[in-house]
């Protein structure tokens, strides 16, 4: 896949009077009559009727191929979108309709290949157009109705020296929606070929399980023991889908993933979403299996949703940067330890235990210690502490 010549993320603070260019060539764009707001990820640059992101001097050469692709949201409903395609001489234009209102966050893109130009929405082409000159420029319009001016965001602009193909635009999109990187028992979801495309759950409370209560006939109300909560355990779900190039492609990628989650124990998922992954040690309860299937023309694809259970939701995590974890701690309460490399021990308690592991190889592991966590007392370890309690 090509690397962007020109990247800007439309990330800014609020009033910043610049957007910048993270490509190669530093093309930082001029902010006229725009803010910053929240946006498809992080902020985007919002226009309200007016204004423009200008890059002087112009970069792009007409006669090359290039691609240009950028997130927007069309703020005022509209009828129709087009790409208008400018060309030398007075009021010289065509268009490609694109079909599509852009309310939402929409993504497209234009490429030039030869003298082929092509438009996508969300990676489906929307409109071919062979060229007999090179074009002076284009624009993305939509109809306002009313004749009232346009209100729009755009958000994570890119370009590129080349005709980006239709599969790597879809790749582009699908890295795009996935900034957290999700691992099950330390394997990218990527790399099984399997993309999220929502993620619920994972940082709500848990339910509280039912405290002791007492309900005296003439007193109002009830007695209700809220000192120490006690949580239930956790459910969230990962809304996903596959990708495979067919059939047999699709039944092994499936085969290979969901052998994950047929394993005894629990299975260790981490969201890296920072510098402080989320962790959890859960299973599937229900049965693992495709809910629909589409083609593009090219791929065959799968949606599935993982519904996970954790069994024990509150936890202390561990880094491990080595060979080797010690664990000293005093609790009353029977805690597990999950070692981060498939591995674990069950039912420690007392004053002044300790557990020690030692890995295979040297490396960076994330220990979950589970239990009730509140109630540990003189913990000391050889690793570093990344959540006390989460």
């Amino acid at each position: 896949m090509s690397n962007p010549s020109l990247d800007i993320p439309f990330d800014e603070s609020e009033f910043s009077p610049i957007a910048y260019d993270l490509g190669p060539g530093a093309h930082h764009a001029t902010i006229d009559a725009g803010r910053f707001i929240p946006g498809r990820f992080g902020n985007c640059v919002y226009f309200a009727e007016e204004g423009k992101a200008e890059i002087i001097p112009h970069i792009y050469d007409f006669s090359q191929d290039f691609t240009f692709m950028i997130w927007v949201k069309a703020e005022t409903p509209t009828s129709q979108s087009y790409v208008l395609l400018k060309f030398p001489g007075v009021n010289n234009f065509q268009v490609i309709y694109l079909h599509n209102p852009m309310q939402y966050w929409t993504h497209f893109c234009i490429t030039q290949e030869g003298n082929i130009m092509r438009a996508y929405v969300n990676g489906e082409l929307k409109g071919t157009l062979t060229r007999s000159v090179p074009i002076t420029g284009f624009a993305l319009l939509s109809d306002a109705p009313h004749s009232t001016g346009g209100f729009c965001s755009l958000d994570g602009g890119k370009s590129y020296p080349v005709a980006v193909p239709p599969t790597e635009i879809i790749d582009i999109i699908e890295n795009t929606l996935q900034p957290v990187n999700i691992f099950v028992n330390n394997i990218n979801l990527t790399a099984l070929g399997v993309r999220v495309e929502k993620i619920n759950g994972v940082l709500d409370m848990p339910d509280k399980k039912d405290p002791l209560k007492v309900d005296w006939d003439d007193y109002h109300g009830e007695v209700i023991d809220l000192v120490k909560p006690v949580f239930d355990v956790r459910n969230f779900s990962l809304q996903c889908w596959i990708k495979a190039s067919g059939k047999e492609d699709l039944i092994q990628k499936w085969v290979t993933f969901k052998e994950h989650f047929e394993q005894p124990g629990t299975q260790r998922i981490r969201l890296d979403a920072g510098t402080k992954p989320l962790i959890f040690e859960a299973y599937h309860p229900e049965s693992l299996k495709i809910e629909n299937k589409w083609r593009d023309g090219t791929h065959l694809y799968g949606r599935f949703t993982l519904k996970l259970r954790e069994p024990l939701p509150v936890k202390r995590v561990l880094k491990v940067t080595g060979s080797s974890c010690s664990i000293t701690l005093t609790s009353q309460k029977m805690l597990s330890i999950f070692w981060g490399d498939g591995s674990s021990t069950h039912n420690i308690y007392g004053t002044g235990v300790t557990r020690s592991h030692n890995y295979s190889a040297s490396g960076e592991y994330y220990v979950v210690i589970a239990g009730n966590i509140e109630e540990v007392t003189d913990f000391s370890t050889s690793a570093a502490v990344v959540w006390n309690k989460i």
